[in-house]
């Protein structure tokens, strides 16, 4: 068997350009999804709550 013949349990490996192409097509994709904004509601007609703040606070004469 020669040993630079393909089989078929070979290990594909990458060339350098392919490295860096696939590599930043992952960071690429990656920061594109941290940087979605997921928390937001489904909701179109949503908005904020009215909140009050009460204290029991005396000023002193």
């Amino acid at each position: 068997m020669n040993p630079s013949s393909p089989s078929s349990t070979a290990i594909h490996r990458l060339s350098r350009r392919n490295f860096i192409q696939y590599g930043s097509i992952w960071i690429g994709s990656s920061m594109i999804a941290a940087c979605t904004n997921s928390n937001q509601p489904s909701t179109s007609n949503s908005r904020l709550d009215k909140v009050t703040f009460g204290t029991n606070w005396i000023a002193q004469l």
